[in-house]
């Protein structure tokens, strides 16, 4: 790697590997309402974001007066729900880390939660800035992205990331994108609209041979 870069990772379901915890808190929500469950491939396969419109798909729509109760409701069970770094997660931060790029974190989850779990796995050290949202909705991330932006310097840039949304974050920036099937969206469905990879180091790889000197 070679050239100044800046790397925006996600965090739910990039470097954090958290899909199956959300699949289950999300099918004890199901559970308790008499709904039907969802599968893993079948939420991989249609979760998006806002997450409040795949909610309306599994059955879960709520006015917006209760919204706010039921995104809580979700993160108390998700937080019930076993959750680990992704396992390739420290060595892609730190093989960016020893080619001198910075390095910073974008995401939907709640900036109090976010922080939390950065000091609970002790990746602060890796990170410019940590940017999380003001609410627990699973709504876009784009305006705090901008923020990020912004507060960065307005570098050369690429976003990893294991969502759609992640593109359409990128695309918005202006800056680059890989995509990575990790997490919360299929490999057929991300490599249908871009250039996708399998795992974090895959990943970070094609940071180097496409970005980093480009």
């Amino acid at each position: 790697m070679s050239g100044h870069l800046h790397v925006f990772w996600d965090w739910n379901g990039t470097l954090l590997d958290d899909t199956h915890a959300c699949v289950a808190a999300l099918n004890s929500m199901l559970t308790k309402r008499g709904l039907a469950t969802v599968t893993y491939d079948f939420f991989r396969e249609y979760f998006s974001f806002p997450a409040r419109d795949f909610y309306r798909r599994i059955g879960m729509d709520v006015p917006d007066s209760e919204w706010d109760a039921l995104a809580f409701e979700y993160h108390e069970e998700y937080s019930r729900q076993p959750a680990e770094l992704n396992s390739e997660a420290i060595t892609a931060l730190e093989r960016v880390k020893a080619a001198g790029f910075e390095q910073s974190i974008i995401s939907a989850l709640r900036q109090d939660k976010l922080d939390c779990d950065v000091a609970k796995y002790g990746l602060g050290r890796y990170f410019a800035k940590v940017y999380g949202s003001d609410n627990l909705d699973g709504g876009s991330k784009l305006d705090r992205a901008r923020e990020l932006y912004e507060a960065v310097g307005r570098p050369r840039a690429v976003l990893i990331g294991d969502a759609l949304h992640d593109l359409e974050v990128a695309d918005a920036l202006g800056i680059d994108c890989v995509l990575v099937s990790v997490g919360g969206h299929s490999f057929e469905r991300l490599a249908a609209v871009c250039p996708t990879v399998r795992t974090l180091l895959e990943a970070v790889m094609t940071v180097d041979k496409n970005f980093a000197s480009s």
